[in-house]
């Protein structure tokens, strides 16, 4: 006993793939359906099909897509590919694309059919391409059944539609006609209206109800009349005597016109479906979109009530803090206490930690009002150097207490500078709390400055660990903890005072960054602008 073949079907229309699964079912073939190309690439690789039928227009892979992946599987690279499609696509191995702006593609395919499907023709071409050596001819045109008790017009016109390639079937009755057009639905039926009775009008009703998509031809006389309503269920005419160059003509005219209609209505839905589909996407969208918003200003509100809440515990230490300073000051001034080396040395370390805390405390409210846009730099021209000793002086105490030593490096002509003098220094001494914080003791910081024509670059460097380069435009983030693998430490405290060094330089027109090798030894650099009178000079 011979094997059935398989064929694999996919479609996303689903009374397509049930017509086309039911039509080769019941001639005897093995069907595997899939309604996408990812579920067809699978069945075939698994099943190895005899023949694969597929559209062009399919969910994820297209039908192009799914071909090319057929061909270039070994095991099946032979296997026949049926076209069915509502677009007008060009012959095999001719260039292709689906729209203006898409490339080219070369399609590969064995035999084409359009939609709606001729299913009677459809069996036929199955057959010829899982035969192709078959002896016997097998027609390769539309499929008709002409429906005329007439015996002479149904020869005359079996005969026309026989040499022009149509399959024809010739029923002895309006019954068997009908019967045979419900068990397989032909492209084309043809009917006698010359002489019409109430047979005939029934068959037409029943045709056009049962076989919706058969092309119903009705052959006519000059004279014939036709009952109100029954004219509107015929797409076409056919005049007696019949003449075979005219009659083949009007019906592939015919077929054509109603298979244009039946393709633009089938595009239709599916751009209708596809239009639904990107309104409905839309809408989920647009949904999301408006939860994100109330989330996002949901955060705005908790942020800036975040911010706020940190502005006024900051701004209200800052008064605690200045008085503990005072006191300490006052201790180790005051000429009448005399203290013991030890109490000196533990004073001064508390008040050049005060010292470091108030910079702190001033660095959160300024980073805050920088952020918020409502610190504007004050500009105006100063010279660099003088800022810098200023700066030193004020971290000399922890200098001293780390074991630390400072290298300054100027140019004997270093121009004037223009930007905030405050917010400077602020930069300057963060820089310095940073490299005193992270460089081993009995080292040394050097503090570099260089200048070209309308810049000036200020160069702080340690001897404390690395920061890796993948990591060193995050060290600039608020909060930012980087750690260096051959280092136990971690560079940065809260992030605070680089945060600051960034958003300062911006708003005067300069840039920041860092330069290490990523193991040890870290330099922070920023730039400030020329005074422009110096540059003109």
């Amino acid at each position: 006993m011979s094997k059935r073949p398989t064929i694999l079907i996919m479609d996303e229309d689903p009374e397509t793939l049930e017509q086309l699964q039911t039509t080769l079912q019941r001639a005897g073939y093995n069907v595997l359906v899939a309604v996408d190309g990812h579920a067809a690439l699978r069945l075939a690789q698994i099943r190895k099909p005899d023949l694969i039928v597929s559209d062009l227009l399919l969910t994820g892979l297209d039908g192009y897509q799914v071909w090319k992946a057929f061909r270039a599987d070994r095991e099946n690279a032979t296997t026949p590919i049926l076209v069915i499609s509502a677009l007008n696509i060009p012959a095999n191995n001719e260039p292709w694309r689906p729209s203006p702006n898409a490339e080219w593609q070369l399609l590969s395919y064995d035999a084409f059919l359009p939609k709606p499907v001729d299913l009677q023709r459809f069996i036929r071409v199955v057959q010829k391409l899982l035969a192709p050596a078959r002896t016997s001819p097998i027609p390769g045109g539309p499929s008709a059944i002409v429906a005329i008790e007439d015996k002479e017009i149904q020869s005359t016109l079996a005969v026309i539609l026989t040499e022009n390639d149509f399959g024809v079937e010739t029923p002895v009755s309006l019954s068997e006609a009908l019967q045979l057009a419900r068990a397989v639905p032909p492209a084309a039926l043809l009917v006698d209206y010359c002489e019409p009775d109430e047979a005939v009008k029934n068959f037409i009703r029943q045709t056009r109800r049962y076989v919706p998509n058969t092309v119903i031809v009705a052959v006519i006389d000059p004279y014939s009349e036709f009952e109100t309503g029954l004219e509107t269920l015929c797409d076409g005419f056919l005049t007696v005597p019949l003449h075979p160059t005219r009659s083949i003509i009007s019906i592939n005219r015919i077929l054509d016109h109603v298979g244009l209609k039946h393709r633009i209505k089938a595009i239709s839905s599916q751009l209708i479906t596809t239009n639904q589909d990107l309104l409905d996407t839309q809408n989920v969208l647009r949904a999301q979109n408006e939860e994100l918003q109330y989330i996002n200003n949901q955060l705005r509100e908790l942020s800036t009530l975040k911010e706020t809440l940190t502005g006024m515990i900051v701004h209200d230490l800052k008064a605690p803090l200045g008085a503990v300073l005072g006191a300490i000051n006052f201790l180790i001034t005051d000429p009448d206490l005399n203290l013991s080396s030890t109490h000196a040395r533990l004073l001064t370390a508390a008040n050049a930690a005060g010292d470091q805390l108030l910079r702190l405390t001033e660095t959160l409210l300024e980073g805050q009002r920088l952020e918020d846009g409502h610190l504007k730099p004050d500009v105006e021209p100063f010279e660099l150097p003088t800022l810098i000793d200023v700066s030193l002086h004020r971290v000399s105490p922890l200098l001293t207490m780390s074991h630390l030593e400072v290298e300054c490096t100027f140019p004997d002509d270093l121009p004037t500078a223009f930007a905030d003098p405050h917010i400077s220094q602020r930069i300057i001494e963060n820089l310095l709390d940073n490299a005193i914080k992270f460089s081993p003791p009995r080292t040394t910081i050097r503090i570099n400055v260089t200048y070209d024509s309308n810049i000036i670059t200020t160069s702080i460097a340690d001897a404390g660990p690395g920061i890796p380069k993948d990591r060193q435009q995050e060290i600039f983030d608020r909060f930012a903890q980087i750690k260096n693998a051959a280092s136990p430490s971690t560079r940065a405290g809260f992030g605070l005072g680089l945060t600051f060094c960034h958003l300062a330089t911006q708003a005067m027109g300069g840039s920041i960054w860092v330069e290490s090798d990523g193991e040890s030894g870290t330099t922070f650099l920023f730039t400030l602008p020329v005074y422009e009178d110096e540059t003109s000079a």
